[in-house]
């Protein structure tokens, strides 16, 4: 008989909207089955987009919240924010499902940065709601080992655009430039970044 731990937070799905279309919807669901399976023992399958009706004007941020069952869908107008200074925090911290419960995350953002870079044992791994890449030597490099593994990474991993393998301080320093990526801002490279030590 096998044992499913049951998860005491939900845990969410972020999606991007514009004029009524989600977008990358297949790597959405794919990530929303498998938590569901792992952390919940769900064995029927939801599919979300018999469930999603964002709005035809606009773009949004479509949050759908779930554990089992869904629980709630909200469409939240997006506008980008500046994201430049980043701290670097070593810490270990375990988000590999996007819980909604992020206590963990969010005790280390500090006033004097945009945005943290998590390091574990020298290790990088993610901001606070991103994965990052760092070009290195003409190719795209992304952390082996992310705290979380989104969905655009996912893509771009697929897709050949990004190389996962395990980076340090030292790949930051020999980086010619930074990215970060998720679901809303897609890959986007950050200009004159500047870096903060916890």
């Amino acid at each position: 008989m096998s044992c499913v731990i049951k998860s005491m937070s939900p845990c969410f799905e972020t999606l991007k909207a514009v004029d009524g279309e989600i977008f990358h919807l297949a790597f959405h669901q794919a990530r929303f089955d498998q938590t569901r399976q792992a952390l919940y023992g769900s064995t029927y399958k939801l599919v979300l987009s018999e469930h999603l009706t964002p709005p035809k004007e606009g773009t949004y941020r479509v949050r759908v919240e779930y554990a089992e069952a869904l629980q709630k869908i909200e469409y939240i107008p997006y506008a980008p924010h500046t994201i430049q200074t980043f701290a670097l925090v070593e810490t270990e911290i375990n988000y590999a499902y996007k819980y909604c419960n992020r206590e963990a995350l969010n005790a280390h953002l500090q006033g004097n940065s945009d945005d943290i870079v998590f390091t574990c044992k020298g290790e990088l791994q993610d901001t606070s709601i991103a994965n990052i890449a760092l070009l290195i030597d003409g190719e795209w490099k992304t952390p082996l080992y992310p705290l979380l593994k989104g969905t655009t990474r996912e893509r771009l991993l697929k897709s050949g655009a990004l190389k996962a393998e395990v980076l340090d301080m030292k790949s930051l320093q020999k980086a010619q430039k930074f990215a970060i990526m998720n679901a809303l801002i897609g890959f986007k490279i950050i200009d004159n970044v500047l870096w903060i030590k916890e």
